[in-house]
């Protein structure tokens, strides 16, 4: 098998590896979009941890194959790997076009929940505030004005 193939086949990886992620954060939005919990948001964090992991070690071997192939791993690199297998373009194309969505729908999470975060502190602020009325004397009766 040569360097091309292996590149390809790292890159098919690539893309498989981000369609799932991809999936991930469509739960996610989902679950943000709904009534999340601690739980549900933690188990979603750890499982987008995991594809972080894993595509990254993809592009450390995209990034080595590539040096092997005399070329860095950027736009350049790839589009002069390309020109001398063009059989690379189409994999390249659509492992780019699955890191713009994901890069897209995280983004878009990201707001999800900065917004869901708000929503909490304000929720947890106003009964902080109430609780520091002392609504209640010791006894659970509500205090004569």
């Amino acid at each position: 098998m040569s360097l091309a193939d292996d590149l390809l086949q790292c890159v098919q990886a690539q893309s498989g590896l981000l369609d799932e992620f991809i999936q991930t954060l469509e739960a996610e939005s989902a679950t943000l979009l709904d009534t999340p919990t601690n739980l549900a948001l933690a188990e979603l964090a750890q499982r987008k941890n995991d594809y972080a992991e894993r595509l990254g070690r993809l592009d450390g071997e995209r990034a080595r194959l590539l040096g092997e192939l005399d070329q860095a791993d950027d736009a350049g690199g790839i589009d002069a790997v390309c020109a001398v297998h063009p059989e690379l373009r189409p994999a390249f194309d659509a492992l780019f076009e699955r890191a713009d969505r994901a890069s897209r729908l995280n983004q878009d999470n990201g707001q999800l929940l900065r917004t869901f975060m708000e929503h909490n502190q304000r929720a947890l602020d106003t009964l902080h505030s109430l609780v520091n009325q002392d609504l209640y004397d010791a006894r659970g009766r509500l205090p004569r004005r």
